[in-house]
């Protein structure tokens, strides 16, 4: 009797995408961080004097407490999903120390080296630790210099911004496998970029509520192509001409020291890379 043919077996099933609730908690943070810049620009009444919003005066505890809450939850968050391991959160540790003690160096026109080392630690370990780096760093050189007040957290949210757009460079760079003058040449440019992209986030924090002439101050109304240009009218005027000496700074630092510190952060993630992909013995 023949041999019954043996029956098909079933097709794999592709895994289900597991749910990531790191994801989620960067997402809110980002929501939250773009609220508490742009909201006064679609509720005029926020801008008046007589308000209890004026110049942040509420709302600026609510948005640190909310980012300080949101950043805790995040590394909770990939700690259990395995998103980011103890290794990788002591390098946030040490690099957020190291990053507010360079802070408080002052150069030249108010240029810092907290920068170089953020960027390089972002552009090596990617989006979601650049971002708490960022915001983490900034908070303990507040801490270490005094420097609370209503604008520190919109500070920390543009220094993460800054933080999570380096490791987004960082993964194009890893997927085009790219070689180390080139990645220090992108660090290079992207560092420049920031110098002036820093000084324009952070200026919205207290523009709206700045009187400074008919033609850099905000008017509630004015339609957005209008206060576009007022804004860039006082941009010009205000924060150019010192965030040019940041971008100077950026540039120089990074590439007289960037390149040796890039290469050991790198050796650092593939050594953490390999130890957790290894076998257990």
């Amino acid at each position: 009797m023949a041999a019954s043919p043996a029956l098909p077996r079933a097709a794999a099933r592709p895994a289900a995408a597991r749910f990531d609730p790191g994801a989620l908690v960067f997402v809110l943070l980002n929501v939250l961080g773009l609220f508490a810049y742009l909201h006064p620009f679609f509720a005029p009444g926020v801008v008046d004097e007589g308000s209890a919003w004026f110049a942040h005066q509420a709302d600026a505890p609510v948005v640190f407490a909310g980012i300080a809450a949101l950043c805790l939850v995040l590394v909770v968050a990939d700690l259990a999903s395995g998103g980011l391991d103890s290794k990788r959160l002591a390098v946030l540790g040490v690099l957020s120390a190291l990053a507010a003690v360079l802070r408080t160096i002052t150069l030249p026109a108010g240029a810092n080296l907290y920068f170089f080392l953020v960027i390089l630690g972002a552009f090596t370990f990617g989006a979601r630790l650049g971002f708490l780096l960022g915001a983490l760093s900034f908070f303990l050189s507040a801490v270490v210099t005094g420097g609370f007040g209503p604008w520190l957290p919109f500070q920390m949210f543009a220094a993460g911004w800054m933080g999570a757009s380096a490791g987004l460079l960082g993964r194009f760079a890893d997927a085009r496998e790219l070689g180390p003058r080139r990645r220090l040449a992108l660090v290079i440019a992207f560092g420049s970029a920031w110098g002036l992209i820093y000084g324009a986030i952070t200026n919205l924090w207290a523009w709206p509520w700045i009187v400074a002439g008919p033609d850099i101050s905000y008017q509630a109304g004015a339609g957005p192509l209008e206060t576009l240009r007022r804004y860039w009218n006082y941009y010009l005027l205000t924060s150019l001409g010192w965030d040019l000496f940041r971008t100077i700074c950026n540039a120089v630092v990074l590439g007289a020291v960037g390149g040796p510190i890039l290469r050991a952060l790198l050796r650092f993630r593939e050594r953490f890379s390999f130890e957790r992909g290894a076998p257990a013995g």
